[in-house]
């Protein structure tokens, strides 16, 4: 009995473990692969001066409009409110459906969209407005 008991601590103590480590591995490798590329592509979120300052310069305009590399949808979901039909693109899993979730919950859903997506693999032609942020060597 107490072999047997024992043996059954260890599988539980193994599946705690390796279910953590899948776990951790699951939400980390998005945040971690980026800076693997041969351009890093960091996410860093955008402030609020850069938020107003993107709404300003959309003063006046109109259309749709399209962020590269969307982060956790802030940009757009700001451009939701003043009524665009905003679209981000984002490599990040986790932060595309963060976005979506944001977006549900400060009830602009309907008015945006986020994709899972590699930027140079969309066409943008067909937005007006387009936004980006990224370091210089990706723009």
């Amino acid at each position: 009995e107490g072999s047997s008991r024992k043996r059954s601590w260890g599988l539980l103590v193994t599946a705690v473990v390796g279910g953590t480590l899948a776990a951790l591995y699951a939400v980390v490798t998005p945040f971690v692969t980026p800076a693997l590329r041969k351009v890093c592509l960091p996410f860093v979120p955008a402030t609020s001066t850069q938020i107003q300052n993107v709404l300003k310069m959309l003063e006046n305009r109109s259309g749709s409009l399209v962020d590269i590399g969307s982060g956790d949808g802030r940009i757009v979901i700001a451009a939701a409110k003043r009524g665009f039909k905003a679209v981000g693109y984002e490599l990040n899993p986790w932060l595309v459906w963060y976005s979506r979730y944001r977006a549900w919950r400060d009830g602009v859903h309907r008015n945006t969209k986020f994709y899972i997506s590699d930027l140079w693999k969309v066409s943008f032609s067909h937005y007006t407005n387009v936004v980006v942020f990224g370091v210089p060597q990706m723009v």
